[in-house]
């Protein structure tokens, strides 16, 4: 078996994967007025990726002889404007860039290049979504 520090990140991140999938989504149809509207589908896109990240977490684990999560972390519900998703969404993603850049790290110190590039590749998606974020904030 691999890294088991290694594999107990990869499944923390899983589960911050799940939650803002689950997050994202629930801001995708709570969104209103026409700005927000015309804004629905990046909710959705976004959370599609990170379901897409939740998958390649799963199977890096499983090959890694972990057990991958199914349990989501906890996320926040309370925002109901456009402004509030928005905010919440990109302090979500702020967060994780600092997770995938640990993770990175870690990977790197167990000698896991496959992870390694996992993680960068995923890094990568999440940059963009503070990106995503920001835009709809007019930052």
């Amino acid at each position: 078996m691999a890294d088991q520090a290694l594999i107990d990140t990869l499944n923390d991140l899983r589960s911050r994967e799940l939650a803002v999938c689950m997050q994202y989504m629930r801001h995708h149809y709570l969104v209103t007025g026409p700005e927000g509207l015309a804004l629905a589908g990046e909710f959705k896109e976004v959370a599609i990726t990170e379901m897409k990240h939740a998958e390649e977490l799963a199977e890096r684990i499983d090959f890694l002889g972990g057990d991958p999560t199914s349990k989501p972390a906890p996320f926040p519900t309370a925002a109901t404007t456009l402004s509030e998703m928005a905010e919440t969404d990109l302090a979500s993603e702020e967060e994780a860039v600092e997770l995938y850049r640990a993770a990175i790290k870690q990977a790197d110190e167990a000698g896991d290049v496959t992870t390694r590039r996992l993680l960068e590749s995923i890094l990568g998606d999440e940059e963009d979504h503070v990106d995503t974020f920001q835009r709809m904030l007019g930052k």
